[in-house]
């Protein structure tokens, strides 16, 4: 019996809630707004359709965005109380924008993740000396465990690429020795620049063997064709083959089927010999160009196969050092620190966030800063609040009185405008994720190009993460709960008699 009219008790207290946050009546000026409310969201869907649908301009993205500020704003003014609708919209911004900040952070965020594992994996084992010859045994020992995606010996080196003509000589064509290169950026905006075919180019050359490194996240989708196992060995019938960054193959004016020279400076070992000694050579044929979204990568890295790596790099079988992809990036501490007992000493792990820890640190910083200024939208919708459930108050004098006359005491005072605030905060949140939401849809299908010579990635990325959707949305809750605390307390103060008498 208590529990039921604690039940109704409660039910009460929120219907009476909900009617003082919505509005009474009709407005006089209704069918404008319907009009007005009818061209925004006519604007905020042919601007997500026409993103949709791949058009190359950021009009439609802003115009769907702004249509759908404008269609939430009326819908908040036609629908709740003056005194609310303004904190309700406020707090509703301020979680979009948190949320769509957030996925744009964590988008960069993975991206780092993905560029520092798509050619390096998650934990990377190298050992002191570079006389890494036990590479066989750590693959067969570490690749078939449940928590590897794969396990990939890799030989490193830089070395000079040179363009090669068909008789094999290097390529002098042009007196300038001097062509232009014509390039397409994402945006459609065309860019040219010249190309010194004489010169040589310092790249980063990295030997794999194809079929233990097509496991590594991303490794064969950067190819674009995607067959890594076409980055051959030489043999009796073709010579080896190498895979150029494509902006690296723009830069040497080279193409799919053309050869290249790659030279590697002799080996320094400390000796007066080796300062004579004259630099290894091959002759590599391009089978492929490399789009791996990372503008470094894309114009100065190369893949060979590891035989015909160890072969120019070495001359000898041994690697540079092995590298792991994981399920799960997060044990890559843990991970490594268990392979590094295992192997004994002589050997390191590195992991992808030691490898990014400057970049990763400087990100989570400004991830925190813009998080902490966004969040303050909420609070100021929230301080907007304050003021309309004060001014709600005033204007409710005299159902407050009536309230207490039938019996309610000051804490369901309390409680009704307490519920005012909460059922304002929880409409701001909802309406904030529904935002955030379309706002990172159209991020993430507009694909905003940035310059690779700035950023390490080609496009705006976009992730969300449930706590990134969660976080804004409870913050709001609670702010909007806590701010309309003291509103309560004062609401459930009221003297009766004063009510009464104003009515």
């Amino acid at each position: 019996m208590a529990a039921r009219s604690s039940r109704r008790r409660w039910a009460l207290i929120a219907l009476v809630a909900r009617r003082m946050l919505l509005r009474e009546g009709r407005r006089k000026s209704g069918r404008a707004g319907r009009v007005a409310l009818t061209i925004a969201l006519a604007l905020a869907i042919s601007g997500a359709a026409a993103t949709l649908l791949g058009v190359r301009s950021v009009a439609p993205p802003l115009v769907a965005g702004v249509a759908s500020l404008v269609a939430v704003g009326l819908l908040c003014a036609r629908r709740l109380m003056p005194a609310v609708a303004v904190a309700v919209f406020g707090t509703g911004l301020g979680c979009a924008a948190l949320i769509t900040v957030l996925g744009v952070t964590s988008g960069f965020e993975d991206e780092l993740i993905g560029r520092l594992s798509k050619v390096g994996g998650h934990v990377t084992l190298t050992e002191y000396g570079l006389d890494f010859d036990e590479y066989p045994a750590v693959v067969a020992r570490w690749g078939p465990d449940p928590r590897v995606l794969a396990a990939s010996p890799f030989a490193f080196s830089t070395a000079a690429v040179v363009p090669l003509r068909p008789d094999g000589q290097a390529d002098r064509s042009d007196e300038a020795g001097v062509k232009e290169h014509v390039d397409t950026d994402m945006s459609g905006e065309t860019h040219v620049r010249p190309i010194d075919r004489n010169a040589p180019v310092i790249a980063l050359i990295k030997g794999v063997d194809p079929a233990l490194a097509t496991g590594l996240p991303g490794m064969a989708t950067m190819l674009r064709a995607g067959d890594l196992t076409a980055v051959r060995p030489g043999d009796v019938r073709h010579g080896p083959a190498i895979a150029l960054g494509s902006r690296l193959a723009a830069r040497l004016g080279v193409e799919v089927g053309d050869s290249v020279r790659l030279v590697v400076p002799a080996e320094l070992d400390g000796t007066a010999a080796a300062m004579t000694r004259p630099p290894r050579h091959g002759e590599y044929e391009v089978v492929d160009l490399l789009d791996t979204g990372v503008g470094d990568y894309d114009a100065s890295l190369a893949l060979v196969h590891l035989s015909a790596a160890q072969a120019l790099f070495f001359a000898e079988r041994r690697v540079s050092g092995v590298e792991f992809a994981l399920v799960d990036p997060d044990i890559a501490a843990g991970f490594a620190a268990e392979v590094v007992a295992a192997m004994g000493q002589g050997f390191r792990a590195t992991t992808w966030e030691q490898q990014g820890e400057e970049v990763l640190a400087g990100l989570r910083q400004i991830r925190a800063a813009v998080s902490l200024v966004l969040g303050l939208l909420e609070v100021v919708a929230a301080t907007a609040l304050l003021a309309s459930l004060l001014l709600l108050v005033r204007r409710k004098r005299e159902e407050i009185a009536a309230l207490m006359s039938l019996g309610a005491d000051s804490r369901a005072i309390f409680a009704v405008f307490e519920a005012v605030g909460v059922f304002a905060g929880g409409l701001g949140a909802t309406i904030g994720v529904g935002l955030g939401l379309l706002f990172g849809w159209m991020v993430a299908v507009f694909r905003y190009p940035l310059d690779t010579e700035v950023y390490p990635v080609d496009h705006l990325p976009f992730a969300l993460s449930w706590l990134d959707i969660a976080g804004p949305a409870a913050a709001a809750l609670v702010i909007c709960a806590l701010a309309s605390g003291p509103v309560a307390l004062v609401a459930s103060r009221l003297p009766l008699l004063a009510g009464l008498g104003r009515a």
